[in-house]
């Protein structure tokens, strides 16, 4: 599944998630739309110095993505919290789970996620 992503895609997403769905934690979100927010959100908290201030306002951005992802492949959005309790393992877990392919058609946690990064 190749797409033509590009700059300015991948950075309308991006704000896309986090000023529509900043406090969003229902539904399901596809791999490529999670990975097109999760990396530059990653990218940014790894900037000298202002990283940790981004980091933390893109902290409830970023749980209710990854919340959206583990509901994608039919898991609880509760799994955020092995980033806190296991974190030298959980972070790797939780990074495993959201790079499995989302489950085809409906699940408990909605429809499936339209076509990724179709806007």
């Amino acid at each position: 599944m190749a797409q033509n992503l590009d700059f300015n895609a991948i950075v309308e997403h991006f704000k896309k998630v986090v000023t529509t769905q900043y406090f969003c934690f229902d539904g399901r979100m596809s791999k490529t739309d999670y990975w097109m927010y999760f990396i530059p959100a990653f990218v940014l908290g790894l900037i000298p110095f202002v990283g940790q201030l981004i980091a933390l306002a893109l902290l409830l951005p970023t749980l209710g993505a990854t919340a959206r992802r583990l509901h994608d492949i039919g898991k609880t959005g509760w799994l955020n919290i092995l980033w806190i309790i296991c974190p030298p393992i959980g972070p790797i877990v939780l990074i495993v789970l959201c790079i499995k392919d989302g489950d085809a058609g409906s699940n408990a946690y909605g429809d499936a996620p339209a076509a990724p990064a179709a806007e």
